[in-house]
């Protein structure tokens, strides 16, 4: 029963992807059509004549050195042991060096699949592979210690930053933060097209936020998604996980689950969402930036990091369809109806909620 409700949570999340990708992309194309806008693929760039003699182009080198991806591999073993030994003697500095290694496994895994082959990528995103190799090394943590993995993983993230008490998650999570706001620097460098374009921008935000959250409410309840906790955790699928989880903790959902729903569609939409979009002959960079940052949220948005014009729009996107999201749930009225939408009974819900 239970690998049901969890296929029909993925399903949801999947069908839910393509629906936000595809209603805000054919609606503000729409509208950019009605602006004159040009859909038009590419022009493929013209060839050159190159003389015979002409030396062969060096392949593009791979993100990050392979020192790194030593130093990385070196100390997240060294520092698996250290924190195996120091948990077992219960030592005050286990809970750091445990954060340490926790740390150095995910950017291990990360570095390691990114500089792996493109054609494995393309299929299987590298934070899958970092997440693998981080619940291996939980796993060996949990068994050098005789501790439960349940309780390993729970320290990953305890949502402190004291020292001595935060994990691995904290930290990454603190550092993820100016990588961010640092989306802003790329929305100014395109203020101007943004401000040409505004009305486009609120129509589709318009249709990722209200458009998400009630075709995901209608969709969960159709499809029949286990109880009320569930359904109304799937609701924030395409809303970044900070607000995703104040949406889910809002509506009585479970923020865990909310959170994995989202990574997973990020996950999702970075690998294929712009095979999508050329598949649906989507061009205008306007389009995709929407149709990727109002579906993906920020790992969709950092697939468009290549696409200069876009990813302007993926950001803005990305963040005004989270706060809208958010505005939408905090109203008691609409809250009300999401809820009713999504599970038939708000009572239901409201005992759900914690």
């Amino acid at each position: 029963m239970l690998h049901k409700q969890i296929a029909k949570a993925l399903v949801t999340v999947v069908v839910g992807l393509v629906y936000s990708m595809t209603s805000v992309s054919f609606t503000v194309l729409a509208m950019r059509k009605a602006q004159g806008a040009n859909n038009a693929p590419p022009a493929p760039a013209k060839k050159k004549l190159v003389r015979s003699t002409k030396k062969a182009v060096a392949p593009s080198p791979k993100p990050f050195s392979k020192e790194c991806l030593e130093f990385l591999s070196v100390g997240t073993a060294a520092l698996l042991v250290a924190c195996v030994a120091a948990l077992r003697m219960d030592n005050p500095v286990a809970t750091p060096l445990q954060t340490l290694a926790l740390i150095f496994a995910t950017l291990f895994g990360f570095v390691a699949a990114v500089r792996g082959p493109a054609s494995f990528n393309k299929v299987v995103h590298p934070l899958i592979t970092s997440s693998a190799v981080t619940v291996a090394v939980v796993q060996l943590i949990a068994k050098g210690t005789g501790s439960d993995l349940k309780s390993v993983l729970k320290s990953y993230k305890v949502g402190s930053l004291n020292p001595m008490k935060m994990g691995a998650g904290d930290a990454l999570l603190w550092i993820l933060g100016p990588s961010v706001v640092s989306f802003a620097v790329s929305m100014y460098s395109r203020k101007t097209l943004i401000y040409e374009n505004l009305l486009v921008i609120l129509i589709g935000v318009a249709v990722a936020s209200a458009g998400g959250l009630f075709a995901t409410a209608a969709f969960v309840r159709a499809i029949n998604v286990g109880n009320a906790v569930p359904r109304l955790s799937l609701l924030p699928r395409n809303i970044t996980t900070a607000l995703a989880m104040v949406i889910a903790d809002l509506v009585g959902g479970d923020i865990s689950q909310a959170a994995v729903c989202v990574v997973f569609t990020g996950v999702i939409g970075a690998s294929f969402g712009k095979y999508l979009l050329a598949a649906l002959g989507i061009h205008d960079p306007v389009t995709r930036g929407m149709g990727m940052g109002g579906s993906a949220q920020g790992l969709g948005v950092s697939a468009m990091s290549n696409e200069p014009d876009a990813f302007p729009f993926a950001a803005i996107a990305m963040v005004l369809t989270a706060v809208a999201s958010t505005v939408i749930v905090s109203i008691p009225g609409t809250r009300d109806a999401l809820i009713k939408l999504a599970t038939g009974d708000i009572t239901a819900a409201a005992a759900a909620a914690p």
